[in-house]
């Protein structure tokens, strides 16, 4: 089961930043660490995803964070608002200790929603890349680290493994559009704008794909990565995105009424088939949304059209 590690999430609660290269992957990676004098002092041994030995001098202190890329990974650069999995190990580099440690390849982390030193640390790093971070003490827990045994001062050394990256946007082919169903265009970033047509909407299932992507099938039960923004289609107005919201989410292919974690049967129907790299558009009539019911921020007898990238599966 995929994991946020609970010290970055109540570190970034504080010390949330967005500073990073452009979402455009061909941009140079400007905000990303570089190495230096306190990076070039940590000793890794140990294969790449595998638990590392770490050796550092004590105390070590750095006023930047420095990176040393130990394994280079291969596939694409990793970006700002790109979820990743990780192994890590993180010490107080004034006193050594270890502050925490996760080697089973199921710590989440979206670049740019953790602490400063660690996202510029990851910017332009490939899945199965190694780097060691020294990491100043503005760059890490700053006045919130006492709770993790660090104070103000206090420098952090971090040996992180890439152990997965997910696609941070749909990258498949793209395929005309299909008669009737709203019009989706696409912002640099890749959040979708959609525009819902003045008609009556379907009282079936409809579901087309906008990029057709050659990754593996989503199959019923596996947990997905995906980007979505959804619209009410009477009112043409968005009632969920996570594009808004600043990072993907993951759902269960399957029907939220009978499978924890699911969604909605109109979306776990339109979901299951895809491909990783895939983005389809689905109009999701009452019955196989939230019905005569509504939810928080669904009117009752609501069509729902919904926009996903498929980023990856679990």
């Amino acid at each position: 089961m995929r994991r946020a590690p609970a010290l970055f999430v109540a570190a970034s609660l504080l010390l949330v930043t967005l500073s990073a290269c452009s979402s455009d992957p061909n941009a140079s990676c400007a905000s990303a660490a570089g190495p230096g004098a306190a990076s070039a002092l940590i000793s890794v041994s140990g294969p790449a995803g595998s638990a590392p030995k770490v050796s550092f001098p004590t105390p070590l202190k750095t006023a930047t964070t420095q990176r040393a890329v130990l394994s280079a990974g291969t596939g694409a650069p990793i970006q700002s608002g790109q979820e990743i999995l990780m192994d890590f190990s993180l010490y107080n580099a004034t006193t050594g200790a270890l502050i925490q440690a996760d080697n089973s390849k199921t710590a989440a982390v979206v670049v740019g929603k953790s602490i400063k030193g660690l996202d510029s640390g990851l910017l332009c790093m490939k899945q199965g890349a190694r780097v060691a971070l020294a990491i100043s003490p503005k760059d890490g827990f700053g006045t919130s680290g006492s709770q993790f045994g660090v104070g103000p001062n206090d420098s952090l050394v971090m040996v992180v493994d890439v152990a997965k990256t997910y696609l941070p946007r749909a990258n498949g082919v793209p395929v005309p559009s299909q008669p009737g169903f709203p019009m989706v265009v696409l912002a640099p970033d890749g959040t979708p704008g959609i525009s819902v047509p003045v008609t009556a909407p379907p009282t079936s299932l409809k579901f087309a794909e906008l990029k057709q992507g050659n990754g593996a099938t989503v199959k019923q039960g596996n947990s997905v990565v995906v980007q979505y923004t959804g619209v009410l289609w009477k009112e043409r107005t968005v009632f969920d995105s996570t594009w808004q919201n600043g990072q993907p989410a993951t759902l269960v292919a399957a029907d939220g009424s009978k499978v924890q974690g699911g969604v909605v049967s109109g979306f776990a129907k339109a979901l299951i088939g895809q491909k990783v790299g895939s983005q389809f558009i689905a109009i999701i009539p009452p019955g196989m949304a939230y019905g005569s019911t509504g939810s928080q921020t669904v009117p009752a007898n609501s069509t729902l059209v919904f926009v996903v990238d498929v980023l990856g599966i679990q």
